[in-house]
């Protein structure tokens, strides 16, 4: 076994700062659209300049948002993209409301 040098700190510490744990979990939402809009766009038999002209929304947006780089897409544009695809945005309740398993992903 290889000795750590000094002030290595492990992936799996690293990931319990929660800086670190609120990027990989933006880094799984993206992943996660990202997915989604390839898997609709496919069922759907889309391409990346249909789907924009049919939402609304720019091309460059449906492709940054496939690549999983798009930032600050904005709700309205998203909103637009998955509601063309027949998808709604759900967010989890707020304050003491009914908490919503926490294996539903908030894009239906």
């Amino acid at each position: 076994m290889m000795n750590k040098p000094k002030g290595y700190v492990s992936p799996l510490d690293r990931a319990k700062d929660p800086a670190v744990r609120r990027r990989i979990d933006e880094k799984k939402r993206e992943i996660y659209l990202s997915t989604l809009l390839i898997e609709e766009m496919k069922n759907h038999k889309l391409s990346v300049r249909q789907l924009a002209e049919r939402a609304k929304v720019s091309a460059t947006t449906i492709q940054s948002i496939r690549a999983g780089e798009a930032e600050n897409i904005g709700l309205a544009k998203l909103d637009h993209i998955l509601s063309f695809l027949g998808r709604t945005i759900d967010f989890p309740p707020v304050n003491g409301a009914a908490h919503r398993k926490r294996s539903q992903p908030a894009y239906r």
